[in-house]
């Protein structure tokens, strides 16, 4: 009997003994696997831009076909496709180079297919509202960019700084190094976006924009290729400033009303603060209209101030005299930091302008085409008679789509 009891108790022992590796085992199996999806995990860390992604709405391929059709001339949309619209938060750098986060809007295609990205890089905003992530009013995210994503593109819109989740942040204006980096980042974010929603892509990208969203293509262009092997498929900056000194230059010396002298005043304010000029109002412009140019605290609404329209009569002469004649070097390097139209580029540009665009003179894409020809680049000129800034956008949304849509 006490055999039996002895086996017994040795039996039970074993299984304990049995049992308690088993669930020691269990522990180690649970902690490894918890270390690997930690936050030190490759996992975790995987995405070095995305930060969030959020679902807007959706919108059905009919309602694309019209928007855009009625928009730009007639556009008929070959691939048509429903999409979903979302915007996302991603990490990128401000003008100091510090952390910030930014954010943009990303329309998808709910077909199957392998699709091309675009990068649409939007023209000047004067409210929030219409900024790409809100996805509210905005023109060229309702109607241009949705009308490429309902065509079958994968869009991406940066907002820059100063608009959606940095919108405390002021926006630099017509800053090269910024609109570039942060639409840049954004791309970036969009392909972990991409991958991380299995969305199939082919190995296409498209770069386009208007405006001011011209200058952040062309900027973002040359950023692409200083800074990453990408390769850019197309890229179609439209009526940008891309030749900031010369545009300056001419502006300084007319003698006659010009309608966009207020908004001209933005960027004066954002490269007198980004550069340390730091000068005051009336130390540029006469003083009844350095009055008025106080009173705008937000610039976003420089658009807005009642000041005056003739160069000739806006600026001091000692303001106008000091760039014209070469002596304001701040000013000047400024401008200079900020021309983007005469470099070599690896990858094709094809340039939209209108011959009588009274709003960005036609001197910004021919000289950038004569500089980037002379540098042996693979650039075109579509400038388009009779059409000033305004009366260009249908034309030139018809044209891209159709250079597009025959690389694609």
């Amino acid at each position: 009997m006490g055999r039996i009891l002895n086996l017994l108790n040795h039996i039970v022992t074993q299984r304990i003994i049995v049992k308690k590796n088993i669930i020691f085992l269990l522990v180690c199996i649970l902690f490894v696997s918890s270390c690997e999806n930690g936050p030190n995990s490759d996992q975790e860390s995987e995405n070095k831009y995305l930060l969030t992604s959020t679902y807007l709405k959706s919108m059905p391929a009919a309602a694309i076909q019209v928007i855009i059709g009625g928009f730009a001339n007639g556009i008929v949309l070959n691939d048509k496709n429903d999409v979903d619209i979302y915007k996302i938060e991603y990490n990128t750098t401000d003008i100091a180079g510090d952390a910030i986060i930014a954010s943009g809007a990303i329309i998808v295609p709910q077909g199957s297919n392998e699709y091309p990205i675009l990068s649409y890089q939007h023209g000047s905003l004067h409210k929030q509202s219409d900024a790409p992530s809100e996805y509210d009013t905005g023109v060229e995210v309702t109607r241009l960019a949705t009308g490429f994503a309902g065509g079958g593109y994968v869009v991406v819109v940066p907002d820059y700084l100063g608009y959606g989740s940095s919108s405390d942040y002021p926006h630099p204006y017509e800053h090269a190094k910024t609109l570039a980096s942060t639409s840049f980042d954004m791309l970036q974010a969009a392909y972990e976006f991409i991958d991380e929603n299995d969305i199939q892509i082919s190995e296409k990208l498209f770069l386009t924009g208007y405006s001011e969203g011209g200058f952040a293509t062309m900027a973002l262009h040359k950023y692409i290729e200083d800074n990453s092997d990408i390769v850019v498929t197309m890229s179609a900056p439209a009526s940008g400033a891309y030749n900031k000194t010369a545009f300056s230059l001419n502006v300084l010396q007319q003698d006659k009303n010009l309608s966009f002298l207020s908004n001209y005043m933005w960027v004066v304010d954002t490269y007198n603060w980004i550069y340390d000029i730091n000068r005051r109002w009336d130390q540029i412009v006469n003083s009844t209209d350095a009055q008025t140019l106080n009173s705008v605290t937000n610039p976003k609404t420089f658009h807005e101030a009642d000041i005056s329209s003739n160069p000739s009569d806006l600026f001091l002469p000692n303001f106008i005299n000091g760039i014209v004649a070469g002596s304001d070097t701040e000013f000047i390097g400024a401008l200079a930091d900020n021309d983007i139209y005469d470099w070599y580029p690896k990858y094709p540009i094809t340039l939209y302008y209108g011959t009588l665009d009274d709003f960005v003179f036609p001197l910004n894409s021919t000289t950038a085409y004569d500089a980037i020809k002379a540098n042996g680049g693979n650039i075109t000129k579509k400038g388009f008679p009779l059409l000033n800034h305004s009366t260009l956008v249908p034309f030139y949304l018809y044209d891209v789509f159709n250079l597009f849509e025959s690389l694609k």
